[in-house]
């Protein structure tokens, strides 16, 4: 197996020491067996454990990245903010804590983590582990991840933009991939993309008669355009101010409007490919 694909040493031994601070010997049982790690569950205090079963991951597992995916997936998601009665302020300021440690030690490694349990590489697009989710997945897939998108909506409004403009132009590129039209995979922005789609499922503006239409097409233009530049102001806030970054940050009912109106353009794509 190939050492990029392998949970890294320095995550093993973060998730052995947040994972013994904050799980029951039968919580981390529990999320192990869900993750489908290997079923050999090791001795020891809960960060032996933790470290051991990672470290047998790597070893029988033939998919560790995605055992690790499934371990992060509830922790990395889950609301700081949506507290049980027992839980108090100091246990969301601890998560939040965790969860920035965690993708911290995600990036220095090369991984990220994607909403749903995906762990990608520095080498793989999100926009490409997307393409190859809807291409098999078609409509119920869209509909998926347009709902992981909105439950970013209220946390990180300008993460969930980002996500749902990769799950258009993931669309886009399943469209034209599928009818075998040539574009530039690596470089293709959704403004190269929707006008090689639009041309061949009949949206062209211009070679409508209908007047109503012509509205309308020119409206999913505008879809394509504004996802597109919102979904780069996102990217765009690396390394900004604090003042800049407030600047360009979005509330969370432009975020759902954003996400809802590329999911209804990427199930229209999805529905002319089906016929």
């Amino acid at each position: 197996m190939d050492s990029s694909e392998k949970i890294p040493s320095p995550i093993i031994g973060l998730l052995g020491e947040i994972m013994s601070e904050t799980h029951t010997h039968a919580e981390i049982d529990r999320l192990f067996a869900y993750a489908d790690a290997p079923d050999e569950k090791p001795e020891g205090n809960k960060v032996q454990k933790t470290v051991d079963w990672l470290r047998l991951t790597n070893k029988r597992s033939r998919k560790p990245l995605s055992v690790l995916g499934a371990l992060l997936e509830d922790f990395l998601e889950r609301d700081p903010s949506a507290r049980s009665y027992f839980q108090d302020e100091a246990w969301s300021k601890t998560l939040v804590q965790n969860q920035t440690k965690i993708r911290t030690a995600l990036t220095k490694a090369g991984l990220s983590y994607r909403a749903g349990g995906h762990i990608d590489s520095a080498s793989a697009s999100p926009v490409t582990s997307l393409q190859e989710t809807v291409a098999k997945g078609g409509l119920k897939a869209i509909g998926i991840e347009m709902d992981r998108a909105l439950k970013m909506v209220n946390d990180d409004p300008n993460a969930a933009v980002h996500y749902a403009g990769n799950i258009l132009e993931a669309s886009l590129k399943a469209y034209l991939q599928n009818k075998s039209i040539p574009f530039k995979d690596e470089t293709a922005t959704l403004s190269d993309l929707w006008p090689l789609v639009r041309s061949d499922i009949g949206l062209n503006p211009k070679d409508l008669e209908n007047r109503d239409l012509k509205k309308i097409a020119s409206g999913l233009n505008s879809i394509v355009d504004g996802t597109m530049y919102l979904r780069n102001k996102k990217s765009g806030a690396h390394g900004r101010t604090e003042e800049q970054t407030k600047e360009i940050a979005l509330r969370p009912r432009h975020a759902r409007l954003v996400v809802h109106s590329a999911h209804t353009l990427s199930m229209y794509v999805l529905e002319c490919l089906a016929g």
